[in-house]
């Protein structure tokens, strides 16, 4: 063989053994580390800026609902505030009625008041600082009523 055939079958060889080395060894490491900073070891702070749950109860008067998230047994306050986007997705077609399995479509978005909220109903609640572990949300940004 010639000298440049071996420079170049080494030169591969080393690349190989780079890459090898980098996504079985480096990225595993990396992610047992998860949740901590990399470069420095300490906890990174992950914000919470969403909530989904059922409405257990609605004050129009006040302006709040009451939310039961889903998987906890604790109540969360949701004020709504002129600012709130209120907005309730519906499906195209009657539920009495629904479309063949596999029928794709795409749900209606339609803004409402605080009077289209029933208890009971799923909602997604969007924030616009961390909620985690609040009792109360007041800085509202969206309120969504899903199918």
């Amino acid at each position: 063989m010639s000298r440049k055939k071996i420079i170049t079958i080494v030169v591969i060889l080393v690349l190989i053994s780079v890459l090898i080395f980098y996504f079985f060894i480096f990225k595993k490491t990396k992610t047992e580390f998860e949740g901590e900073s990399f470069i420095t070891g300490e906890s990174e702070t992950i914000e919470k800026l969403s909530l989904i749950g059922n409405i257990s109860n609605i004050n129009v008067e006040d302006s709040f609902l009451m939310v039961k998230p889903i998987n906890e047994d604790r109540e969360v306050k949701v004020f709504i505030s002129a600012t709130t986007k209120l907005i309730k997705l519906e499906a195209p077609f009657s539920p009495d009625a629904p479309p063949p399995p596999g029928t794709q479509f795409v749900p209606e978005k339609k803004e409402i008041t605080i009077y289209g909220f029933r208890e009971g109903d799923n909602v997604l609640i969007m924030a616009n600082q961390d909620i985690t572990g609040k009792e109360e949300i007041d800085n509202v940004s969206l309120v969504q009523i899903s199918i």
